[in-house]
């Protein structure tokens, strides 16, 4: 998959398919972003497993980002994904936030010229980020 095809997948992923198609999105599917920032507080209340969800690949997103730009780069959050829960509405809101910025900063990161291990970690995030936006949009919650 070259790096062009990557930013494809990864922007159907974070927004959806463009148009009528998408490469894997049947049309009219929400994307990640659209289909966490439909989740309020409340629904995140009901079912904590989904804040811990969308926490943990935040950070998967962000530390994959950073690996590309630079292979030793550290994870610099210390929120545990087994035990967070955000504290408020501002606080979840912040965290889609969060969730949007990491995921263009792995779309940006994919600009980066990628050869053997940084393309196969590109891929598996872009990979992972697939799988977590079929998870979260088939999550049985009441909007």
């Amino acid at each position: 998959m070259t790096a062009d095809l990557l930013r494809d997948t990864l922007r159907e992923v974070l927004y959806g398919p463009d148009g009528f198609s998408g490469l894997f999105s049947a049309p009219g599917e929400l994307g990640l972003l659209r289909t966490v920032h439909a989740l309020d507080l409340a629904a995140v209340q009901a079912q904590p497993a989904l804040a811990r969800r969308v926490l943990a690949l935040r950070q998967h997103l962000e530390l994959a980002a950073a690996h590309l730009a630079d292979p030793y780069a550290l994870l610099q959050d210390d929120a545990d994904p087994q035990t967070w829960f955000p504290a408020d509405p501002a606080a979840w809101r912040a965290e889609l936030v969060a969730l949007a910025r990491a995921g263009q900063a792995l779309y940006d990161a994919l600009y980066l010229p990628l050869k053997g291990e940084a393309l196969r970690d590109a891929h598996g995030a872009v990979l992972r980020a697939a799988r977590e936006a079929a998870v979260l949009a088939a999550w049985p919650v009441s909007r």
